[in-house]
């Protein structure tokens, strides 16, 4: 590794990928301006003679060691070699684990690579809310074909609430289409892969009551939108689209929470649609 003298240089140790340990310490870094900071990662580090040979190389330059290695014997083995060269350290981990232990009564599992699994569900989930924010109510439709999923119906079917938690929940890429009476669906929704589309449908009393209220919060209301026979016509004509392209379930969202719903959705798209499952999750 060439040497910057005014250079300092931080190796990061770890069982997995070392991205978690990075972000730590990317964060703590920007409370230290004008300095030249170099970061390595040495990922899936697994055994002591790779500690070993890390930490010789390390101490022939001014290198901190921070470390995220969830085995006990491979974080000894971080103090015995770095006491050897007098090599600071940082231990990222280990006392948050004894800590949970001491707390938890309860020893952890010492499984590699259970943080970086962790956080591909995370930052998967994050990118799909992301997604289902910029592909909500037909925006961006030329995008649609790298939708998990797409949702249809008319205005005050859930469609936005539920696209951000099938999004944030299961893990999908959800776009979310409006039917709205006299005006004509984006083309792009039949160009698609037709087993991805879902539409939705209410109750016209209920979906009634809904726009009413929806009424009260605008400030300038359009007075047909709530308006019992335009409702009903709007909603007759979504089923005739939905008539008119089999391939879609329909699913009636009348007396039903969202996660009812979603969970309705995973199971009628289940061989199209990976969602993740409930144990993959992190709060």
């Amino acid at each position: 590794m060439p040497q910057n003298s005014k250079a300092k240089y931080i190796w990061i140790i770890s069982d997995g990928s070392g991205a978690t340990a990075e972000r730590v310490l990317q964060a703590s870094l920007v409370q230290f301006k004008d300095k030249d900071i170099i970061i390595e990662s040495f990922p899936n580090v697994l055994k002591k003679e790779q500690i070993k040979g890390i930490v010789q190389k390390a101490s022939k330059n001014k290198v901190l060691i921070a470390y995220t290695l969830v085995s006990p014997e491979l974080r000894n083995e971080i103090v015995i070699q770095t006491n050897q060269y007098n090599l600071p350290t940082v231990d990222l981990l280990g006392q948050l684990l004894t800590s949970l232990s001491n707390f938890l009564s309860s020893p952890p599992e010492a499984r590699p690579g259970l943080l970086a699994q962790m956080d591909h569900s995370y930052f998967k989930r994050i990118d799909a809310v992301g997604f289902a924010v910029k592909h909500d109510d037909g925006h961006r439709v030329r995008n649609l074909n790298q939708a998990d999923l797409v949702i249809t119906g008319v205005s005050r079917t859930s469609k936005t609430p539920l696209s951000i938690y099938l999004a944030y929940n299961k893990g999908l890429l959800v776009a979310n289409i409006p039917l709205i009476l006299g005006i004509t669906p984006p083309e792009e929704l039949f160009q698609i892969d037709q087993s991805k589309i879902v539409g939705l449908t209410i109750n016209p009393e209920l979906l009634i009551k809904l726009r009413q209220s929806r009424l009260a919060q605008l400030s300038h209301p359009d007075i047909n939108y709530a308006e019992p026979k335009h409702v009903v016509d709007e909603l007759n004509y979504s089923h005739r689209i939905y008539q008119e392209n089999p391939k879609w379930p329909i699913i009636n969202i009348t007396g039903k929470a969202i996660e009812e719903i979603a969970n309705q959705i995973c199971r009628l798209t289940i061989d199209r649609v990976k969602c993740i499952d409930s144990e993959e999750k992190m709060g």
